[in-house]
């Protein structure tokens, strides 16, 4: 008697739908997810038109995924030799580098946002002499000692790869 074959399909289809879910989770269209699903289980980079006919959306909708994924490292546009100007498409699969570059462009310009803004708020409250500006001096300058501490640790994930990472945290776990 033999085992019954797994339907590759169905658990492609799965994991899909958790990245539709996932994407909805951070605020973005559920189509979104789909796409870069679909990227992200393709063999070969995949045009607007194909993807279109592979998930059925609008050709618009589409583009405006590819835009969007793009923006945060999902897919990267790729051209073809021999198709001129068409654009094709490919998913990233290193999650790792996806989260780096997170960290290094949208965290970061916060982080630096933010330490601007306590710097000139530190100047304007030790300039006044009020015990509301004592107090909310004291408060900016916890806050800029966070945002110091997270500048560090940002650059230590962007620098490292996730199994030096692993093992660092792992050795601390041991002591």
């Amino acid at each position: 008697m033999t085992e019954p074959e797994g339907d590759p399909a169905k658990g492609r289809e799965t994991i899909v739908q958790a990245m539709e879910r996932s994407a909805e989770l951070y605020g973005l269209q559920r189509s979104y997810g789909r796409l870069y699903g679909l990227l992200f289980f393709a063999d070969e980079p995949r045009s607007l038109d194909d993807l279109t006919e592979e998930s059925g959306y609008a050709k618009s909708t589409v583009s405006t995924a590819m835009s969007a994924l793009e923006r945060y490292h999902l897919v990267h546009r790729r051209s073809m030799p021999g198709e001129g100007k068409r654009a094709y498409f490919e998913g990233e699969t290193d999650f790792w580098r996806v989260f780096q570059e997170f960290l290094r462009n949208q965290v970061m310009h916060e982080v630096t946002i933010m330490s601007r803004a306590l710097e000139e708020a530190e100047t304007e409250l030790e300039a006044a002499d009020t015990e509301k500006a004592k107090r909310d001096l004291e408060k900016v300058r916890r806050l800029q000692s966070v945002y110091d501490r997270s500048e560090t640790l940002v650059d230590a994930l962007t620098s490292n790869s996730i199994d030096r990472l692993a093992d660092l945290v792992g050795r601390l776990g041991r002591e």
